[in-house]
C-alpha cells in the first residue's frame, strides 16, 4: 500500500477527521475503507470481516522485504504461488498483493530453472460439539464507531446451538478482549447454569472458561 494512503488512514481512525483538500468522492471512499482498519501501537491493521482475521498492512517497501523472507529464505522454501500467498496473506495485507506475490515468483530465477514447491499441508478438523457450550466460538468485529466511541463487537457463539452473546468494546486490546470475553463467557453460565469446565474457542486456540474468570 502506498505510504501516503497509510498515513491518511492512521490519520482519519485516529482523529475520525478528514484530511483538508480532499473530494467528496474520495472522502466517502476513505470512510467506507476505514470500517476494515484498525490502529495498535501506532501500526496500520487491516480486519478481515470475512474470516476474522487481523493483518499487519504493509507499504511498497516492507512488501517486497516480506515477499524475499517468504519465499526465497531458506525457510522460505520457494514454494508455490498458492502455498507463498496463502503463509504471507495470514499475518500481512497490502493492495494488489496477490497479483505481485504471483509475479514475483514468475520472476524468481531459481524457480524458473527447478520450478517451484507445492506444499501439502495436513488439514485439522475441529472436534463436534455433543453438549450444548461444550465450546465457544470468541470473534471481535470493527464496526463504524458509535456516539459512545465503541468501534468493537466482540461475540461468543455457541457451536452446537448456535446461541450469540454479544457486548461492544471501544478499544480491541488483549486485556480488553480478555474483560469482555469473561463477561460474555460468565453471563452464558450464570444464565444457562453451567457448571461444567466448557472450552472456548478463541480463532485459532482453544483455552479452558477458566482462563478468563475465577469461579466464585
Amino acid at each position: 500500500m502506498e505510504e501516503e494512503k497509510i498515513k491518511i488512514l492512521k490519520e482519519y481512525l485516529l482523529t475520525l477527521k478528514i484530511p483538508d483538500n480532499t473530494s467528496t468522492k474520495v472522502a466517502k471512499h476513505l470512510v467506507k475503507e476505514s470500517i476494515n482498519y484498525t490502529i495498535y501501537q501506532n501500526t496500520l491493521y487491516r480486519y478481515n470481516t470475512t474470516n476474522g482475521i487481523i493483518r499487519k498492512v504493509l507499504n511498497k517497501e516492507e512488501a517486497q522485504n516480506i515477499m524475499d523472507t517468504y519465499h526465497q529464505h531458506p525457510l522460505g522454501g520457494h514454494l508455490a504461488y498458492n502455498n507463498t500467498l496463502h503463509k504471507i496473506a495470514t499475518r500481512y495485507y497490502w493492495e494488489k498483493m496477490a497479483r505481485e506475490i504471483q509475479e514475483y515468483i514468475k520472476k524468481c530465477p531459481r524457480c524458473q530453472v527447478h520450478g517451484p514447491k507445492t506444499l501439502r499441508e495436513e488439514l485439522y478438523p475441529v472436534p463436534v460439539s455433543i453438549k450444548p457450550f461444550d465450546r465457544v466460538a470468541l470473534d471481535v468485529k470493527h464496526v463504524q464507531t458509535s456516539r459512545a466511541g465503541y468501534r468493537y463487537i466482540i461475540a461468543g457463539i455457541d457451536y452446537l446451538t448456535k446461541y450469540v452473546e454479544a457486548k461492544p468494546m471501544r478499544f480491541q486490546t488483549s486485556s480488553e478482549f480478555a474483560k469482555f470475553a469473561g463477561a460474555i463467557l460468565l453471563f452464558i453460565k450464570q444464565q444457562h447454569r453451567i457448571t461444567r469446565r466448557a472450552m472456548v474457542s478463541s480463532k485459532d486456540s482453544i483455552e479452558p472458561w477458566g482462563k478468563f474468570y475465577k469461579d466464585d
